[in-house]
């Protein structure tokens, strides 16, 4: 009776990490797609899949002199980008809102490429450090607007099929069921 309990919590344990694995390989299917709708909890699912693809992208790198080093990581943040921007499309169609919106979100990367360009390049060009920075009276301008892509992203989605396609909260408790 005991072995039933304890076989009856690993067959758990086994279901749950199979859903997590149909999770990652149904995102990692959609990664370039802009069309259809996405749930929040695949944020989550797509943002420990991409921090460890940069992870293990960015690694080799290192070797590389540090110039050399900045181009090959600036290389990965932009291609991870393509990914990232096709599901917070999808997750904007999830509220039945354009894709258009997911734009807000540009200047993020632009400035991280930016402010790591100056402070990696500064090594050629050390009096970059003590000049006044261009973008730092637009940066005050960035909270509000992270603060507005944060609530978007996170809303809620639409109740069952919008223009967009199908709920996909739908079709997990049809499989789930």
């Amino acid at each position: 009776m005991e072995g039933h309990g304890a076989d009856k919590g690993e067959d758990g344990l086994d279901t749950l990490l199979k859903g997590v694995g149909q999770r990652f390989k149904a995102l990692a299917g959609e990664l370039v797609s802009f069309r259809g709708r996405a749930k929040i909890v695949d944020l989550i699912y797509l943002y420990i899949l991409l921090m460890v693809a940069s992870l293990l992208l960015k690694m080799p790198f290192g070797v590389l002199p540090w110039d050399g080093e900045w181009y090959g990581r600036a290389f990965v943040d932009i291609a991870l980008y393509v990914p990232i921007s096709a599901l917070l499309v999808r997750r904007l169609h999830d509220q039945g809102l354009s894709g258009w919106w997911a734009l807000l979100g540009l200047p993020f990367p632009i400035v991280n490429l930016y402010e790591s360009y100056r402070v990696v390049f500064a090594v050629r060009n050390p009096e970059w450090l003590f000049q006044p920075d261009p973008l730092e009276s637009w940066k005050v301008l960035l909270f509000p607007v992270a603060v507005t892509v944060l609530v978007l992203f996170l809303r809620p989605g639409q109740q069952g099929p919008n223009r967009y396609g199908p709920d996909p909260r739908a079709a997990t408790a049809a499989v789930a069921a």
